[in-house]
C-alpha cells in the first residue's frame, strides 16, 4: 500500500530558503565604506565580485543604507548631500 506525498512542504522550504541565502550572502560580502578593511584600498563596498555584487545586491544595499546610515559614512554618497533649494 503506497501513500502519495505532497511536494508542497519541500517547495515551501526551498522558497523560504532563497531569501535567507540572499540576505546571508549580502551580509557576508558587504563592507561599508566606514568600516575597517582587512585588505585592499577600502574604496569598494564588497569583498568579492565587486561589479556583480553591486548589481545583484543593490536593493538590499539601499535598505541597509536607510537602516544603518552610520555605517555608510561615505562622502561620495549622493543621498548624503542636502537637497538643492
Amino acid at each position: 500500500m503506497y501513500t502519495t506525498r505532497s511536494a508542497a512542504p519541500i517547495f515551501a522550504a526551498i522558497l523560504l530558503l532563497v531569501p535567507v541565502i540572499y540576505v546571508g550572502s549580502y551580509l557576508a560580502l558587504v563592507n561599508p565604506p566606514g568600516s575597517p578593511v582587512p585588505y585592499g584600498s577600502g574604496t569598494d563596498c564588497y569583498r568579492a565580485g565587486k561589479q556583480w555584487s553591486a548589481r545583484i545586491f543593490w536593493p538590499l544595499e539601499q535598505m541597509d543604507r536607510k537602516a544603518r546610515p552610520g555605517a555608510w559614512r561615505d562622502e561620495l554618497n549622493w543621498q548624503s548631500y542636502p537637497a538643492l533649494p
